[in-house]
């Protein structure tokens, strides 16, 4: 997980590197917006032994609204840098289970290729951070994936967007005694997020 984690890391910075130095004449399109969609899958997943016999379940986590604001700048017409930050509450689809509440703070780069007149394809890669609520804070942790869609100039100042992203966990939380223990993790995911924002 951590030699992905650095990969993203390096890939990032040379992505930044490449994009501010190119030109001296970088072009820079500002923007903030709104964003929400919906967990389209998700699973936790438990192992562990008791009394010495191991043990595996994972158990489906039911669709959630994301919410969240975002910003950030399209550079040269083609690269887009952008920070998030999204809450949602995490629901598992067992008897018993509680909702929790979850931040996530992202940093994503996208390529932005023309298909259309105001129509762009987008396709790109993220990090970040998510935070959980007290009592499950021992899922604290690092997320990577990968997302792509479509970004609409509706006018100078406004545009839609929607994407589809694939994000990987590295959080998660153990327990446990003489006799049994416990590690519950959370398993690679899918969202759908819809977006609007306003250009400065």
């Amino acid at each position: 997980m951590q030699n992905k984690t650095v990969t993203l890391f390096a890939l990032g910075a040379l992505a930044a590197a490449t994009t501010f130095g190119a030109s001296a004449e970088n072009t820079y399109d500002y923007f903030v917006g709104f964003d929400a969609g919906t967990h389209i899958s998700g699973k936790i997943k438990e192992t562990g032994t008791d009394e010495g016999q191991p043990y595996e379940d994972s158990l489906d986590t039911d669709p959630s609204v994301i919410t969240g604001l975002s910003g950030g700048a399209i550079i040269n017409d083609h690269h887009r840098v952008k920070m998030s930050l999204a809450y949602d509450a995490l629901e598992v689809d067992a008897e018993g289970a509680d909702t929790i509440d979850r931040t996530d703070l992202t940093v994503s780069y996208d390529y932005m290729l023309p298909i259309a007149n105001k129509l762009s394809w987008t396709v790109g890669a993220h990090m970040g951070y998510e935070f959980f609520e007290s009592d499950a804070d021992d899922l604290d942790g690092f997320t990577y994936g990968v997302q792509t869609g479509l970004d609409y100039r509706l006018t100078q100042k406004w545009s839609l967007g929607a994407e589809i992203a694939y994000t990987a966990h590295d959080g998660e939380e153990t327990g446990g005694d003489e006799s049994w223990s416990y590690e519950d993790k959370i398993e690679d995911d899918v969202t759908f997020m819809a977006n609007v924002q306003y250009h400065f």
